[in-house]
C-alpha cells in the first residue's frame, strides 16, 4: 500500500509540473503572438545609424520591425527564463545557470518577425502566425523536458529542439545571406546567430558549459568566416543558405562528438562525406 501511494503521490507530482508548465508557456507565448499580431498596425519612424569601421562607411536602420523583433524576442528569453527556473532542479541548485535556454526562442521569434510581413496574402499570414504560435510552444514545453536528462520525454524533446534548431538557423541563414549587406555586418551577425543557436545545441552534452562555450564559439568564428568567404560568389539565397547549414551541421555535429569525446578517424570520415555529399548537391542544383 505504501508503495502505492507513493507511486500515486509521484504521478500527481508530475501532473502537477507539467500542468505549470503549460500555463507558464501559454501565458508568454500569447503575449508574443499578439505582438506579431499587432506589428503590422504599429509604425515608428525608422532610424539610421552610420558609423566608420576599418576606414569605411557602414549603417544600420532600425526600423519597426526590428525593434519589435528586440522587443518580442526579450519577452521570449525572459518567459522561458521563468519557465525554466520552476523546474525542481532549479529549486535544488543543481542547474545553474539558464541562459543556455534563452537562444532557440529569442532567435525563433527573430524570425518569425521577420517571416511574418513576407507573407504574400492574408490566409498565408495567419497560417504562419498559427504555426508560430504552435512552434514556440512546442519548444517551451520540450526545453522544459530538457532540464533533467531521467525525464521520460527527454529523447523525444531533445529531438524536437535540434531538428527546431535547424529550421531556424536555415532560416536565418537566408535572410542574413539574402539582405547582401556588407561583410563586416553580414559575417558577425551569422557569426553571432551560430554561436547561439550552437549554444542550444550543445547545451547538455557536457556538464562543463565554459568547455560547451568554447565550441559554439569556434561554431560562431567558422561560420562568420564561411560567410565573409561566401559575399564574393554570387549565389542565390538558398544556396547561400544552405552553404552556411552544411557548415553549421558539419561544425556542431564534430563539436558534439568531441564533448562526448568520441571524435576518431571513423567519425571524420563520415563527417567527411556528409559534407562532400552536401556541398556536391548544393552546387549540383544551386537552388
Amino acid at each position: 500500500m505504501g508503495l502505492v501511494h507513493l507511486s500515486n503521490g509521484n504521478n500527481l507530482g508530475f501532473e502537477k509540473r507539467e500542468s505549470a508548465c503549460y500555463e507558464r508557456a501559454s501565458i508568454f507565448v500569447s503575449l508574443i503572438v499578439l505582438g506579431l499580431a499587432f506589428l503590422p498596425e504599429i509604425e515608428l519612424p525608422t532610424r539610421t545609424f552610420s558609423f566608420y569601421v576599418l576606414g569605411s562607411l557602414a549603417s544600420i536602420r532600425l526600423s519597426t520591425t526590428w525593434l519589435m523583433a528586440a522587443l518580442l524576442a526579450s519577452l521570449a528569453c525572459t518567459g522561458t527564463d521563468s519557465l525554466i527556473r520552476s523546474h525542481p532542479l532549479i529549486h535544488r541548485g543543481e542547474i545553474r545557470y539558464t541562459f543556455a535556454f534563452w537562444a532557440l526562442p529569442g532567435l525563433s521569434v527573430v524570425a518569425a518577425t521577420l517571416l511574418l510581413p513576407l507573407a504574400s496574402n492574408r490566409p498565408y499570414w495567419l497560417g504562419g502566425l498559427a504555426l508560430t504560435a504552435l512552434l514556440l510552444l512546442l519548444i517551451a514545453v520540450a526545453q522544459y523536458h530538457t532540464v533533467d536528462p531521467t525525464d521520460p520525454g527527454y529523447r523525444l524533446a531533445r529531438l524536437a529542439l535540434n531538428i527546431l534548431v535547424y529550421l531556424v538557423a536555415l532560416g536565418l541563414f537566408i535572410l542574413i545571406y539574402g539582405s547582401k549587406t556588407r561583410s563586416l555586418l553580414s559575417a558577425t551577425t551569422t557569426a553571432a546567430v551560430g554561436g547561439l543557436l550552437a549554444l542550444g545545441l550543445l547545451r547538455g552534452v557536457h556538464h562543463n558549459l565554459r568547455l560547451t562555450g568554447l565550441y559554439t564559439l569556434i561554431t560562431g568564428l567558422a561560420l562568420g568566416e564561411v560567410t565573409w568567404a561566401l559575399n564574393y560568389w554570387t549565389a542565390g539565397r538558398l544556396t547561400g543558405g544552405l552553404l552556411l547549414l552544411l557548415v553549421f551541421y558539419l561544425v556542431t555535429g564534430l563539436s558534439q562528438e568531441g564533448l562526448l569525446r568520441r571524435l576518431n578517424r571513423r567519425t571524420l570520415v563520415e563527417f567527411a562525406l556528409v559534407a562532400l555529399v552536401g556541398l556536391g548537391l548544393i552546387i549540383k542544383y544551386r537552388p
